[in-house]
């Protein structure tokens, strides 16, 4: 499950020259004991990202996850794009949380980088539920219009792949747009990328997930190394 949004990654992250970097085999595909529990991990570089990942956790019928993170250089001031969707396949309910995740909380900034979001959850109203909007810390990397659905099979299979090419080319044109930087220099921007992954390791639910099915070990190596390889950075 998710290929076709792994596929529509791939072919925009190569339209924007980007280059697959390699990463140690245990992550590149990890297996629980049973392998009931297989993870798949890519990585991406390009010259306006300098990290772009995507991980597909496959738990058979039970559990499928999706989630990617592109985060742009130090010299782009753009919020960082998030998503994470995950399929239970035992209940038949979708869970998904898609963000331009910004680094600041400045109105001005919001509005000029985040605001699309509310197009795209207007166009899709089962993915703008409120309800789970107080889970998240709205003064941190989650931005007003925060993209969450809680739903079914007919979300999944109707809505999904849409919203999801919506979402990302939305982002893309935001970055071709806007070229030059308003709010923050380039040591600011590398501030924040830093603190936001040393917060996504405190706050990231999928660590107790992974856990759950990898370990401990494996657990931390792949949080700290490739998750959110910027959480042993000092802040300057």
């Amino acid at each position: 499950m998710f290929e076709s949004l792994v596929n529509f990654l791939k072919t925009n992250i190569d339209a924007l020259d980007g280059q697959e970097i390699q990463i140690p085999n245990e992550f590149k595909e990890h297996h629980n004991k049973d392998s009931k529990y297989i993870i798949k991990n890519w990585l991406f570089e390009s010259p306006h990202y300098r990290k772009w990942r995507i991980t597909k956790l496959d738990g058979g019928e039970k559990l499928q996850v999706f989630n990617t993170v592109a985060y742009p250089n130090f010299d782009s001031e753009l919020p960082i794009l998030g998503a994470d969707i995950l399929w239970f396949g035992t209940s038949q309910k979708l869970l998904a949380i898609l963000d331009y995740q910004p680094l600041i909380q400045e109105r001005e900034y919001l509005q000029k980088y985040c605001s699309s979001l509310e197009f795209i959850k207007k166009k899709y109203s089962a993915f703008d539920n409120n309800k789970m909007k107080n889970i998240y810390d709205s003064k941190k990397y989650f931005s007003p219009w925060v993209i969450i659905c809680r739903g079914d099979k007919l979300n999944l299979d109707r809505d999904l792949n849409n919203i999801f090419y919506l979402f990302v080319s939305d982002y893309l044109k935001i970055n071709q747009l806007n070229k030059v930087n308003q709010f923050l220099n380039t040591e600011q921007i590398e501030i924040n990328q830093i603190q936001y992954d040393k917060y996504s390791v405190e706050k990231d639910p999928a660590d107790k997930l992974f856990k759950t099915f990898f370990g401990d070990k494996w657990t931390k190596k792949f949080i700290n190394n490739f998750l959110f390889s910027l959480n042993s950075e000092p802040i300057k």
